[in-house]
């Protein structure tokens, strides 16, 4: 198209020229004669200007076939007798500059395609700005949430420190109750009354140093002595209680562990350990009834008392299902307790020849053997403590025992009991 051309009245691109198509055959392979002498017009039919002529561009040849243009060659409106049927109407109207608008249009195109290469193939635009948002945001209020965080850490050191100290007196205490547990006759009697020792003198030095705040109170259903009751003295009285707890159980695991053999059986410890654990959770779970009650109502008579009344019956409502799960649990408990528990028959001596005459778990010779359904034989009290853990045979690892039943090693949860 040429840059002088211009827009008359009577058509369309008036300074537009079609090229004469070259007159020869397409088909050279052909007779002469068999397809007609009429050039197809070789163009693209834009649509019908003023007078019934026709505005089409020519498509180039390739430049070896020859029957390319010169550069810098017009186009104009050609007239023919046969139309196609379905012409590409201009979308502009008629005496009107067409050039300045579609530069405009291809300029919007070219400016769309632009903004969209910079987003991830894949990647959702608003979604990509909103995360984009998200990280701009943390990354300037990072410095402020960690002022934040030093001044609470600052503000509650004594309380941190504490229950920091009591995590791991815990985590030590019950470890080392469950090697020796796990080390049957051979366990020592020193190191089980270390422990005992060691949680009880842990223990009164806590409700020593803080004695005018009456934390005791707590473990008995009563409130400490404390000036006002917010969210951070509620988290204290509460953990200050399950710790206590917690090495309340682990004291008593050990006095039954320091229990000698002609007392109680090894194989008949773990049913001990069972329901210590369970009462324990139980009554942990009880402890924080009475603190969440208080808190909740609040000791300001000018607070509602409308929402602390249905705050009050939702916790209860969900309070009432945890200790229904617990005493369940303990109901169980009771029952393996009280009934005797067999997990094979008494093994002969033939078998005990055919297997060894030793025990895979304790690698030593049979004491009280007993033979699975798999034909596996092992010691009773290996398969006790064995079974304690595990619910498969040691070796072939068939199913044996149905239900597993936990904290029969001696092991004492290290649930945060905070509601």
């Amino acid at each position: 198209v040429s840059s002088e051309g211009g827009v008359a009245e009577s058509g369309v691109f008036e300074s537009l020229k079609a090229e004469g198509s070259s007159a020869a055959p397409l088909f050279p392979g052909l007779p002469a004669g068999s397809i007609p002498a009429s050039p197809f017009p070789a163009g693209l039919v834009l649509g019908s200007a003023a007078g019934g002529a026709e505005l089409f561009l020519p498509v180039p040849a390739a430049r070896d076939e020859g029957c390319g243009r010169a550069e810098g060659a017009a186009f104009h409106g050609r007239a023919g007798p046969h139309p196609l049927p379905h012409p590409l109407p201009l979308p502009f109207p008629h005496g009107q500059h067409r050039g300045p608008a579609l530069l405009h249009m291809a300029g919007e195109r070219h400016g769309h395609g632009d903004e969209g290469a910079d987003e991830p193939a894949g990647t959702p635009a608003p979604a990509l700005s909103e995360l984009r948002a998200v990280l701009g945001w943390l990354q300037k209020g990072l410095p402020f949430i960690l002022i934040l965080l030093a001044k609470v850490c600052f503000q509650h050191k004594l309380g941190i420190a504490v229950c920091i100290g009591m995590a791991s007196t815990f985590a030590y205490a019950n470890s080392t109750l469950r090697e020796q547990v796990a080390l049957k006759e051979k366990r020592s009697v020193l190191v089980v009354f270390w422990i005992l020792a060691f949680l009880t003198g842990n223990t009164l030095y806590l409700l020593y140093t803080f004695s005018s705040q009456q934390l005791y109170n707590s473990l008995i259903f009563l409130k400490p002595n404390l000036d006002r009751l917010d969210f951070f003295n509620l988290m204290w009285i509460v953990g200050i209680a399950d710790f206590v707890l917690k090495f309340l159980t682990i004291a008593l695991k050990c006095l039954v562990l320091a229990l000698p053999r002609m007392v109680l059986a090894v194989k008949s410890k773990g049913k001990f350990y069972l329901i210590i654990e369970e009462l324990s959770q139980l009554f942990r779970s009880l402890v924080p009834i009475q603190v969440w009650y208080k808190y909740i109502m609040g000791d300001d008579p000018s607070s509602s008392y409308f929402l602390g009344g249905i705050l009050i019956i939702m916790y209860s409502l969900c309070k009432s299902f945890d200790i229904c799960g617990r005493v369940g649990s303990v109901r169980k408990a009771l029952k393996v307790l009280c009934t005797p528990q067999t997990y094979g028959v008494r093994a002969t001596s033939q078998q005990c020849s055919e297997a060894g005459d030793i025990c895979a778990i304790c690698q030593a010779e049979f004491r009280e053997p007993l033979i699975l359904l798999c034909q596996h034989v092992f010691c009773e009290e290996c398969l006790c403590l064995w079974f304690d853990r595990e619910r498969t045979c040691p070796l072939c690892r068939s199913l044996t025992v149905d239900t597993l039943r936990c904290w029969k090693d001696g092991t004492t949860s290290a649930h945060f009991q905070v509601y």
